[in-house]
């Protein structure tokens, strides 16, 4: 498959995608037998509290591997009991994947394959009305303005951000803020970056 190939390929499944987060369909991943459904923007911001690896692309843990399937599970559950029996079972699962070379690729290649899609919508701002930055510490947290970006324009208490999916939170961000910052640029996903950044520097080792 050439890069052209390779580009329209994932701009497709991007679009793909981007229907399912306003459908009652979605793609379905499954990680040591558990189904895991949409992370939310609260479960982001856990993940980002606790480092886990699989957010700041560090080599996963067995702990961190539990800790990133249990948070995102269709089956996850705050009773007390329930949840230690599950999340023992989860543990011996996911310590049993990753002992097998055959089964290990597959658990590590679904759970980053989920992480990849609940983050492709992040809206990364480029060019003209892109955020300025500074070396002044901020008045407040990244966090906290993408709470207020989208409850202030939807009337949602905050609440209501935290558990909404979060790829539908990053793309709701996009919609603002290119239909309220004058000559505001999001760029491409980076899957997409990726791919344009390979085939540039195929031409420019061609040309050494």
């Amino acid at each position: 498959m050439d890069i052209t190939e390779q580009y329209q390929k994932e701009r497709a499944n991007i679009e793909l995608n981007r229907s399912f987060d306003w459908s009652t369909f979605g793609a379905e991943y499954t990680a040591a037998g558990e189904p895991l459904g949409l992370m939310t923007v609260q479960t982001w911001f856990d993940l980002l509290a606790v480092g886990s690896p699989l957010i700041t692309s560090d080599v996963p843990t067995v702990e961190s591997l539990v800790d990133y399937i249990w948070r995102n599970s269709q089956r996850h559950t705050d009773r007390p009991l329930l949840r230690l029996w599950r999340l023992w079972r989860l543990e011996r699962r996911v310590i049993k994947e990753l002992s097998n070379s055959e089964t290990a690729e597959p658990l590590l290649t679904v759970t980053l394959e989920h992480v990849k899609n609940s983050i492709d919508e992040f809206p990364l701002s480029g060019g003209a009305g892109g955020t300025r930055t500074t070396n002044s510490l901020s008045q407040y947290s990244g966090d906290a303005s993408m709470i207020d970006e989208i409850a202030h324009r939807y009337s949602l208490h905050p609440d209501d951000v935290l558990a909404m999916p979060l790829r539908k939170a990053f793309s709701l961000q996009r919609v603002i803020r290119i239909s309220t910052i004058p000559d505001h640029k999001i760029l491409e996903p980076e899957s997409l970056r990726a791919i344009k950044s390979t085939y540039l520097n195929q031409i420019n080792n061609a040309q050494e």
